[in-house]
């Protein structure tokens, strides 16, 4: 019986994440269908966050970010042992408050502890400086271990102080509609090479999309619109 628990676990998250993971495979005339659709879905992300009071602080994090991973639809799934996880898309921000085409990164992990049921949120990481966002983008990053990370509740308001520290990146856990405290800590986040090459239509790396800004994708200017924080005016 201990041994079918966990076994039984693993087929659940391995079941779940198949539409995180493989769904791409079954576009039928558009390569990228599935890329374009977790573009879009980001970009509604962004935008159904924005404009719900619950996430009335993320605009401040948003216009002092040095990137953002969006992430639609993270899984968390188990029975005694869990596990996590969800493909995102993954931007720059400039000095100039614009933002880059999207790379495609994923959000794994696991975990052992008493999580019964199944729970999906859409999860926007905010990135708040260099250290943090390079490092994802060069080697991958795991969250609370490689990065510190917090939740967004206590959110900052009005002009943030130049001698604010922030922590390395903060999370924003939509569960239908409400803030979820849920636990990062221990999240992958890695590269999805094989999303970019079929939504590019080449090789390229996350620092040539996201950094050196290579490319302009033409159908993902709704997400990085969805994205700018417009100052108030005074």
């Amino acid at each position: 019986m201990r041994k079918f628990l966990p076994a039984m676990s693993l087929l659940l998250l391995l079941g779940l994440l198949g539409g995180c993971y493989g769904a791409h495979n079954t576009a039928e005339s558009n390569p990228a269908h599935y890329e374009q659709g977790l573009v879009d879905k980001a970009a509604a992300t962004v935008r159904g966050m924005r404009s719900d009071p619950t996430f009335r602080h993320l605009d401040v994090y948003l216009k002092n970010a040095r990137g953002v991973l969006i992430l639609p639809s993270v899984i968390k799934a188990g029975l005694i042992y869990g596990g996590q996880g969800g493909n995102g898309v993954l931007l720059s921000r400039a000095a100039d408050g614009t933002w880059s085409s999207p790379a495609f990164y994923t959000l794994g992990g696991g975990s052992i502890g008493l999580q019964i049921g199944v729970q999906e949120a859409a999860i926007v990481l905010v990135f708040m400086n260099d250290k943090s966002f390079k490092s994802a983008i060069d080697t991958g990053l795991t969250l609370g271990a490689d990065a510190t990370v917090a939740a967004g509740t206590e959110g900052l308001t009005g002009e943030v102080a130049s001698t604010h520290v922030f922590k390395d990146v903060y999370y924003f856990a939509d569960v239908n509609g409400l803030f979820a405290g849920i636990s990062l800590e221990g999240g992958v986040i890695h590269v999805r090479d094989g999303l970019n090459k079929t939504f590019y239509g080449q090789s390229l790396t996350p620092r040539e999309i996201v950094l050196d800004r290579k490319v302009d994708a033409a159908t993902a200017r709704a997400l990085k619109d969805s994205l700018i924080v417009v100052p108030k005016a005074k």
